[in-house]
């Protein structure tokens, strides 16, 4: 049975989600939730508690994840492919995430950072930049700058779902949505980082 918290950080990453920080307020989270504000103010009393929260429970969601594919003793590509498939499990079932990430990243890139870090993204990180350097040392990868990597994967996972709209309006001809045609895009997502860093 969900707990009146559990109830409150959903109500929170609905609005956040759909509304963003910046046009959130505890009044719109209280009503969503079915509580009200001393009821809300006894388990967040501010909006930047609530935000960490429900960052942090994004994040917590699929960090784990990819933790464990990254630990796996399996082909770079493979792990690429494995870790893109996450990320477009959880933007479909939050098609809103990525265009809200960027919007914090905008309006204050140091507290999503700050919050980022304190759940594990900077060991996350890490790992990665170990992982991509490892590989080039062993002569698997080509050795280019950490920051076109993940320029590359990042841009080419997130695009198409802040350009849902658009892509699905052009789709509409041959009735087909973005889910549809995600599985043949991260062929061609894997096909860019092959044409990146193979030798």
């Amino acid at each position: 049975m969900e707990t009146m918290e559990e109830k409150i950080i959903e109500a929170a990453r609905q609005m956040f989600l759909e509304y963003g920080y910046k046009n959130t307020n505890m009044s719109l989270i209280a009503q969503k939730a079915g509580i009200n504000r001393t009821t809300l103010h006894y388990y967040y009393n501010t909006k930047e508690k609530m935000f960490h929260a429900v960052f942090g429970q994004i994040v917590e969601t699929f960090l784990p994840q990819i933790q464990d594919i990254l630990k796996q003793d399996i082909e770079f590509f493979l792990k690429c492919e494995a870790i893109i498939d996450i990320y477009f499990q959880i933007f479909i079932h939050n098609p809103s995430l990525p265009k809200f990430i960027i919007d914090e990243i905008n309006r204050d890139v140091e507290n999503i950072t700050k919050v980022a870090y304190s759940i594990g993204f900077e060991s996350y990180i890490n790992t990665i930049i170990q992982i991509i350097d490892k590989e080039t040392d062993q002569g698997t990868i080509k050795q280019v700058p950490i920051h076109y990597i993940l320029m590359t994967f990042i841009s080419q996972v997130t695009f198409p779902f802040m350009a849902k709209n658009i892509i699905e309006y052009i789709l509409q001809k041959d009735n087909k949505t973005l889910n549809n045609i995600l599985e043949g895009w991260k062929k061609i997502i894997i096909l860019q980082m092959k044409t990146l860093l193979e030798k």
